[in-house]
């Protein structure tokens, strides 16, 4: 997201222009009309954490420079089954670390389960990426 390296983290609210449509809809409260995959993962989230959904500004600044309360950075996403995406994330070998933004994100762009987070090996990240998915047939 180039969000994080043009913007200003002091302005009052940040731009939205390159977030997709269906994104906003579903952080921006009631008043938002999102698709249904997105909404069922609104659902999907607030059932998981009890808590009420992120709202789009809230959401975009837990990626200021200087926000340490988002522990991970994006490191990739591997195919592991027909339908199943395992998402993996440099948590820097933290064994707890603060992810929420990150399961608002997949169970609003249609997951249908979201399990995690689990701290693994980064052997674990290059078999899988190499072999590709071992239940795909």
């Amino acid at each position: 997201m180039a969000l994080g390296a043009t913007s200003e983290f002091e302005d009052q609210d940040l731009p939205v222009e390159s977030i997709p449509g269906w994104f906003i809809a579903v952080s921006s409260g009631p008043g938002g009309n999102p698709p249904e995959f997105s909404r069922n993962g609104r659902d999907l989230y607030v059932s998981y954490t009890g808590w009420v959904p992120w709202d789009i500004q809230d959401w975009l600044y837990r990626f200021a420079p200087e926000e340490e309360s988002r522990g991970w950075e994006w490191w990739d996403a591997t195919l592991v089954g027909l339908s199943r995406v395992r998402v993996w994330v440099d948590c820097w070998g933290e064994s707890f670390f603060g992810c929420e933004e990150l399961r608002w994100l997949l169970c609003t762009a249609g997951a249908v389960h979201v399990d995690g987070p689990a701290v693994r090996d980064v052997e674990d990240w290059a078999a899988e990426a190499k072999d590709g998915p071992a239940d795909a047939t």
